[in-house]
């Protein structure tokens, strides 16, 4: 299987995905901000959107809040195109952190710009990265869902990220399948849409946890064209 996978725009970051999608005999064509996008891309399995600096909030209708930062309007308007193409073509779209934040604006919803500032998850649980390093949280998936098959309805992920989607504003043809404690947007599946996307980093954790590896096996599952792709 080949999938295109959208730059991190860091080397060290893409590299870890390199060697995840390794783990399920996925190879990766890449593709960046003022790259066209690959002539062959027919013959591409999959699309993979990756982690990185926060979406434009203008591309869903918002004012940049003061912590929003690291914006690449070029990158989000690439994935944007791009998760549309692969959508009307029926191949499948999957998301990793950002990668989830993006598919839903490019489905119509919004985010949460800063979750410190959510009542949500005011002083209840964070979900950025301390000292450097990813925290951990569990999160619940619904039972019946395509993800909760894969990986069980109750598992412990990593977290780096200060924003999340909007609950009150979820992209078109999504179903949110996943939750922190506190409420907090992990997982989305698509309805007739062949979309999976989740707020961690499967690709920072280690290989063998069921959050990566299984994630893995399920995304790989669905690019094969096994079972529902809905």
């Amino acid at each position: 299987m080949k999938w295109l996978v959208t730059s991190t725009l860091k080397d060290e970051a893409d590299s870890h995905y390199v060697r995840w999608l390794a783990g399920a005999g996925t190879a990766a064509e890449w593709i960046r901000p003022g790259e066209p996008a690959p002539r062959s891309w027919t013959t591409l399995d999959a699309l993979l959107l990756t982690g990185g600096g926060d979406v434009d909030p203008v591309l869903y209708g918002s004012a940049p809040d003061p912590h929003t930062n690291f914006v690449n309007r070029e990158r989000d308007e690439l994935e944007i195109a791009l998760v549309r193409c692969f959508l009307d073509n029926r191949k499948p779209v999957f998301g990793i952190c950002r990668g989830i934040q993006i598919l839903n604006v490019a489905l119509g919803g919004r985010l949460i710009q800063h979750l410190p500032d959510y009542p949500a998850t005011r002083g209840a649980e964070g979900h950025a990265q301390v000292d450097g390093r990813d925290i951990s949280h569990p999160v619940s998936l619904i039972g019946g869902s395509r993800l909760a098959a894969a990986l069980g309805t109750e598992l412990e992920v990593n977290s780096a990220h200060h924003q999340a989607l909007d609950p009150a504003a979820v992209g078109a043809r999504l179903r949110v399948v996943g939750r922190s404690p506190a409420g907090i947007i992990e997982a989305v599946e698509g309805h007739a849409l062949p979309a999976l996307a989740v707020q961690w980093h499967p690709e920072r954790m280690p290989p063998e946890h069921p959050a990566s590896c299984r994630l893995l096996q399920c995304f790989a599952a669905v690019a094969s064209g096994e079972g529902d792709r809905s």
